[in-house]
């Protein structure tokens, strides 16, 4: 399908009105919400003009839109409206919502007819303002090969995700901001993330719950899971005790060295981090979340 529809755009013999408008609207659904939805609308309407240009030539300037060149006309101000919208393009709705879309032919309530030379200006005044909102606006570009850590819930896996909801919404951070090159931030975040494992590690261990519990420090956590650890050390021995004891100290010792080597450092401004410096500490959060989802969740 769009290799028919860029053929039909791109060629001169074919203007852009011969193409039906469901198979752009087509295109345009499975682009929404993507910088190239945008840069293809742009090319829409840039053909669009050229096809006004021809017809004003072949019909003359006074000369009505038919009904073909003002469904597509439609059809690309409808689109540019959702994604300007989206963006914030507040100056480039004004130049959309000066067509009247909703009549046949694009026809004013009142006042002169609308033809195709008002047409063309009026193509030519939303492109150019177009051009001015995007010169005044920064955009950032997310390489390709980071675009899957961008926004993504599912960053560790479906059973941390779903294990682990609120430890998982500051791990989507994290992806983001490393995809976005705020690699501290990153490393942040997924300090954050792993907080909610401490305290589920210390619900399950039964660690006394007073009222000021949540804003127990990390060192005072690690302290009391360490205390009720002990306990399941002196009980008697067996194979259920062995392997609570390598699940839990191996737990308790991973979160006093996540505290030592990075959080006390990124929560206190004593560390700026890197690429490679935030994708280790990733690497390592990845792997210790998804052991703490095999027992624990919040």
């Amino acid at each position: 399908m769009t290799s028919t529809i860029t053929l039909a755009q791109e060629s001169a013999k074919a203007p852009v009105w011969d193409v039906p408008p469901f198979q752009i609207v087509s295109l345009l659904e499975m682009l929404e919400h993507r910088a190239n939805l945008f840069y293809t609308l742009t090319r829409r309407l840039g053909v669009l003009q050229l096809g006004i240009r021809d017809a004003i030539k072949r019909r003359g300037s006074d000369a009505l839109p038919e009904k073909s060149e003002a469904d597509m006309v439609r059809v690309i101000i409808k689109r540019l409206k959702a994604v300007c919208d989206e963006f914030e393009f507040s100056r480039v709705m004004e130049r959309l919502y000066s067509l009247n879309g909703d009549e046949p032919l694009l026809q004013p309530l009142r006042g002169d007819p609308f033809t195709l030379t008002s047409l063309k200006f009026e193509l030519g005044e939303l492109n150019n303002e177009i051009a001015r909102t995007l010169g005044e606006k920064k955009f950032m570009m997310i390489p390709a090969d980071e675009v899957g850590y961008h926004e993504n819930p599912d960053l560790f896996g479906p059973e941390v995700a779903a294990r682990f909801p609120n430890a998982n919404k500051e791990i989507t951070e994290a992806g983001s901001c490393y995809a976005t090159g705020n690699c501290t931030a990153c490393v942040f975040h997924l300090m954050r993330a792993l907080e909610y494992g401490l305290r589920a590690l210390a619900r399950r261990l039964k660690v006394p719950f007073p009222k000021t519990f949540e804003l127990k420090t990390w060192d005072e956590l690690i302290k009391d899971v360490e205390k009720e650890i002990q306990k399941i050390i002196n009980k008697p021995k067996t194979a259920q005790r062995t392997k609570d004891l390598v699940f839990y100290n191996g737990a308790a010792a991973q979160f006093r060295y996540f505290k030592d080597a990075w959080r006390n450092h990124v929560m206190h401004t004593r560390a700026s981090y890197d690429e490679h410096q935030a994708m280790s500490v990733m690497v390592h959060v990845r792997e210790f979340m998804q052991h703490l989802a095999i027992r624990l969740k919040e």
